[in-house]
């Protein structure tokens, strides 16, 4: 589960010092505040005390989505490394000198009952590695677990983590060769060594945390893991798509052979390329989903090669026809999009922009409370922003699952929930938001003033 993230100097995100010259990041939390309300939605993990939602509100350009992106960057860059993963003019831009300062990640997560802080700094003009660090939280008690400095070729690293004197060599080894790489990350390069130690798994689990288990979505994704339940999951599937209200009474996946794939494209060039059973790192691939031109297809292969196809089809009440995915709603498909969140069993995060995308305010509001009854006695988090106002009710949410973006007036995004206004639990939130009580809120001019309405012309010819 994500405990905490932090970012400075990434697109809105501006590049402050404390009054003791110490970089003093945007912190975004999932820690739980005092609300006593909803204690069933706190996992703990010894001392700390984690949450299992949180909501991100904001006008437009405010920074909720920079947020969602600057998680993304930061996995993506441990992922790919420089180069691949972020544009070198994604540092905070309303200040110039801003190109020349480090940008920093920083994501406080848990992986079983133990709990870690991992992060880094990159010069992103520059594109290369300046720090990185991985430190394990115990209680309120913190280890580094190791920490280098690329620039100043300086590293540590805690000797207690290895049980094999032969494997903390081939470690400082690595870190020491790492030191000479500018663009990749240690937990990286540990992990494409492909290193089966018991000393090194625990670096291993940690990349794998930010791979398997920390999940983003946007507006415009539409293929997910849960497109896989299908094949194997009906009678419940079937049960939460009723639920919602989307008219879907069943659904067949109807197998066809490659010939009949391939006349779905226009180009068999194309059709070929997607019946090949390779990753892009030339990985085997044992099952894919693949969307074209609004239909959906399930493709199985073994040893490389492609075994069954099939086509995801829609039942709706009583009618005998069978639908096209592209043929439901809109609403509908994002429900589809989103189901793997409601009936996921693992320790993952999803984090979602724009829930609200396509789907009824109420709907909107039926998918969290769904999420809160198929989550107890999970570790499944789930991470919004939206612009739902009727999520917004303390009958529903706690204080510290409601948060804000706003900008401030050096043009940069800062974060904070409700919790600080200390508001009551009886208090219609919504309608204080919307007035304009915790901010967060778009300010717009008067339209006179943009039709030009109400300016004394002739004074304004005197003065020039």
């Amino acid at each position: 589960m994500l405990m905490r993230f932090s970012i400075s100097n990434f697109l809105s995100f501006n590049y402050c010092l404390n009054e003791g010259g110490v970089v003093e990041p945007v912190e975004f939390s999932m820690y739980a505040g005092r609300t006593e309300h909803f204690k069933e939605r706190v996992t703990k993990f010894k001392e700390r005390k984690v949450l299992k939602f949180a909501s991100i509100y904001g006008a437009n350009a405010a920074g909720k989505s920079n947020l969602i992106i600057a998680m993304e960057s930061g996995k993506k860059i441990l992922m790919s490394g420089m180069g691949h993963s972020v544009i070198k003019t994604q540092y905070c831009r309303s200040n110039e000198t801003n190109r020349d300062k480090p940008t920093l990640f920083e994501y406080e997560f848990t992986i079983e009952d133990r709990c870690f802080a991992y992060g880094f700094t990159v010069n992103l003009w520059e594109q290369r590695i300046l720090t990185e660090w991985l430190t394990e939280l115990d209680n309120m008690q913190e280890t580094t677990i190791f920490e280098r400095d690329v620039e100043q070729n300086e590293y540590y690293y805690e000797s207690k983590y290895f049980l094999n004197c032969d494997n903390e060599k081939q470690f400082e080894f690595f870190i020491n060769d790492a030191n000479r790489i500018e663009t990749t990350l240690l937990l990286y390069e540990l992990k494409r060594r492909k290193l089966k130690e018991d000393d090194f798994l625990l670096y291993n689990r940690i990349f794998d945390w930010f791979r398997k288990n920390m999940l983003i979505i946007y507006p415009e994704t539409r293929i997910g893991k849960g497109y896989f339940r299908f094949g194997n999951d009906k009678e419940k599937l079937v049960k939460i798509l009723k639920y919602f209200d989307t008219g879907i009474t069943g659904y067949k996946m109807q197998e066809i052979n490659q010939n009949a794939f391939r006349e779905y494209f226009a180009d068999h060039e194309l059709a070929n390329m997607f019946l090949q059973g390779y990753d892009k790192d030339m990985s085997l691939k044992r099952k894919s989903i693949l969307k074209y031109n609004d239909i959906l297809f399930e493709l199985e292969f073994r040893q490389g090669k492609p075994v069954k196809i099939s086509k995801l089809l829609f039942r709706h009440e009583d009618n005998h026809e069978l639908f096209e995915y592209g043929e439901e709603s809109d609403g509908t498909q994002r429900l589809i999009e989103l189901v793997e969140i409601i009936l996921n069993d693992e320790e993952k995060t999803f984090i979602i922009d724009e829930l609200d995308r396509s789907l009824h305010p109420q709907m909107t509001k039926k998918f969290v409370e769904t999420f809160f009854d198929f989550s107890k006695e999970k570790k499944t988090q789930l991470i919004i922003t939206t612009h739902e106002s009727n999520l917004m009710d303390l009958s529903l949410l706690r204080r510290d699952e409601i948060w804000f973006a706003e900008r401030n007036n050096a043009h940069s995004s800062v974060l904070y929930p409700l919790e600080i206004f200390k508001t009551r639990y009886d208090k219609v939130v919504s309608k204080a938001y919307l007035s304009g009580r915790y901010g967060a809120i778009p300010v717009f001019q008067d339209f006179k003033y943009i039709l030009g309405e109400g300016i004394d012309e002739e004074a304004e010819f005197e003065d020039s």
